[in-house]
This record gives C-alpha cells, structure tokens and sequence, in this order.
C-alpha cells in the first residue's frame, strides 16, 4: 500500500503555479519578464500564470510588479488555528522562553520534511538559526535530528534523499555517523547541535511524540555558543527542554481524547 508520501503523477500547471509563487517570494516581487526568466518559463506562460494567480487573489499586481498577496496570511492563520499541535505547543514554548530566556521554537514534521511553526525570543535572545516558516534541516539543526531520530528507517530515508548537505565545517556528512548520532539520540531523548548549522550558533532539542508514538515535531531552543556554555548546553538546557516537551505530549494526549468517552482521564474542568 502507498503511503501519502510516495510519488504520484502530478499536474504540471500546479507545479508551475507554486514555483511563481516561491520565486515572487525569493525575488520579493518582479516583473513578468524578470519571474519568466528567472524560472526559465516562456513569457506567455508565465502571464497567464499570473493572471490567474491574480484572479484567485494570491497574487497582487501594481505598476506592473507582482507581489504575494495579503490572502496567503489568512491560509496560513486557518492552518495554525486548526492545529492542535500548534495550540497547545505554543504557549509551553513562550514559558521556556522565559525560563531559559534564549530563543525557542517549534518543529512539525510534515511529509518528508520538517518546519519551523512558532518562536518565542527570551530576555538573553541574540540570534537563531531556524527562523518562523522556514523548512528545518533535518541531519544540521537539534531539532531536525530530534524528529529524524524517531521516524521509522523507510522515512528517514525518504527525509535524506536530497544528500547530507555540508552547512560548516561541523556538519555530519557521513551517514554511518549520522545513524550513530540517531541511535544516541532515541536513548537519551535530546538533540545536540555543536555550530553544524550555522557557524557559532548551537541548539539542544526533544522530539513530541504522539500517544501512538508517531513524531509529531520537535522544541529546541537555539542560540550564540557564548550563550549556550558548556554547562547550560549538556546540562541546565536539556533539563528545561525534557520538562517542556512532557508538557507539551500531555496537553496534546489530553486534547486528543474524547471527553464523553475518556473523560474519567481529563482533569475536572479541563475542557
């Protein structure tokens, strides 16, 4: 039986519409002549492209610049709120952002790949290597290993085929290492991430499992190597991360239940 994620035949018009919309995004709005060559799509295609990504309204048009539209914000706060993961996530990320007062944030996995849906900045916050919406590495980032480490060997697969990019000089290349890495990983429930992803920059993160056990997503908290000191990196931050990601697990099994059914398990007045 095939899985959501295996390769199916797809519509060559969609895939042309969505990289319009990724290089309107990368190029921070163009012109037809500019996004057609950028794309290597012929002119004419590319307009009747836009013309109805206009109409659609994702896409907005003035003295002949095309922009993303203010629709997309609208999409994306629907996807957020319907997410249970994201709801009880959140607030439990902001609370450790408080208490480690660096920069936290939130992983989903989705598909083959995993993003980054929401983070909080403490007082101490200076920099982060993972920004809100961007797609998280999977082998190079704390919390890209935390989820990587808990997905079953045919999905690891499928999440590495792109390669084992080298982003420093740190950064695993190796597979056999990284399976090794993995392997410690499951044990003892905690990412490292020692300037693999971006030179100075470290992170520690847990992976969210389901009640069933599937990977849900990953915390991680993210910042300057003079910041995250060898005492707080090993030691003080797991300990926060650990007490985050069990709040996190329990809030969402909670949510999960059915009230009528399982409510002798829900804390009076929960719901």
């Amino acid at each position: 039986m095939k899985s959501e994620s295996d390769p199916v035949n797809t519509v060559e018009a969609v895939e042309r519409a969505f990289s319009i919309i990724r290089a309107l995004r990368e190029l921070n709005g163009a012109g037809v002549t500019e996004i057609a060559n950028y794309l290597g799509m012929s002119k004419s295609g590319t307009h009747k492209q836009l013309a109805t990504l206009v109409k659609e309204g994702y896409i907005t048009k003035f003295r002949g610049e095309y922009r993303l539209g203010f629709k997309f914000i609208s999409d994306g706060e629907f996807v957020k709120n319907s997410s249970l993961f994201y709801n009880v996530g959140a607030p439990e990320i902001d609370k450790l952002a408080q208490k480690c007062k660096d920069c936290v944030y939130l992983a989903a996995m989705e598909n083959d790949g995993a993003y980054c849906i929401y983070t909080a900045e403490g007082d101490n916050s200076v920099a982060a290597d993972v920004k809100f919406g961007q797609r998280v590495s999977i082998h190079s980032t704390a919390a890209g290993k935390a989820i990587l480490a808990e997905l079953p060997e045919s999905n690891r697969y499928r999440a590495l085929q792109s390669g084992l990019e080298k982003k420093t000089e740190q950064t695993l290349t190796d597979l056999d290492q990284l399976e090794s890495e993995l392997a410690t990983i499951r044990e003892r429930g905690i990412a490292f991430e020692d300037e693999e992803n971006v030179q100075g920059v470290r992170g520690v993160g847990s992976p969210i499992l389901s009640p069933e056990d599937d990977v849900l997503g990953a915390v991680a908290i993210s910042g300057p190597k003079s910041l995250l000191t060898d005492d707080r990196f090993e030691e003080e931050l797991p300990e926060l991360i650990r007490q985050t990601k069990n709040f996190i697990e329990v809030k969402f099994s909670l949510n999960s239940r059915d009230p009528h059914q399982d409510g002798s398990h829900v804390p009076e007045g929960f719901y």
